[in-house]
């Protein structure tokens, strides 16, 4: 009875965790971040962590019950956070040659950072944040964080992505 319980739980989180639960934390536009002279989209995407796990021990997975790997996608880049804690950055989504991966149709929002910037972000992201964390610190969490910094920070990178801490693997 109790693992009904659970299985039913489970399925029911992940029905309402993929659709972003519009009804309760309102709709995900990208008019916090607007189009602005000489900024640049980014989207999020995921990956199935179905496909991502396939042969592999340790695949990265996430907090919410959605079964997607997530990453962000700026200037021609995909930026991505694994369960090894280590950062990728490259210029196809990880595993994408056996994965399907796809971006979202229109953009997050925008942003004037640099791509060294971003990059230096992903690099320094395990000094920031620390290892990462099925519940705390997963894919997830990654994207909304550089989310938060393609969007706040308009031309001035943080000071924490330019720092020498190297954490990242060849996408």
């Amino acid at each position: 009875m109790h693992l009904k319980l659970l299985m039913l739980f489970s399925v029911t989180c992940a029905l309402f965790c993929e659709t972003n639960a519009w009804f309760w934390w309102g709709s995900r536009s990208h008019d916090q971040c607007p189009r602005s002279g000489g900024a640049s989209p980014y989207y999020f995407g995921t990956t199935s962590l179905w496909c991502l796990s396939k042969g592999k021990r340790g695949a990265p997975s996430r907090s919410t019950w959605s079964l997607t790997h997530r990453f962000i996608y700026y200037k021609d880049f995909y930026f991505e956070f694994l369960g090894n804690s280590n950062a990728v950055i490259g210029t196809s989504a990880r595993d994408s040659h056996r994965c399907s991966s796809s971006r979202e149709g229109s953009p997050a929002g925008y942003s004037r950072l640099s791509l060294d910037c971003i990059k230096g972000c992903a690099r320094n992201y395990r000094c920031r944040y620390g290892k990462y964390n099925l519940l705390w610190n997963n894919c997830h969490h990654f994207t909304n964080r550089f989310s938060a910094v393609l969007c706040t920070t308009g031309t001035t990178c943080p000071s924490w992505c330019l720092g020498s801490c190297n954490h990242t693997e060849a996408g």
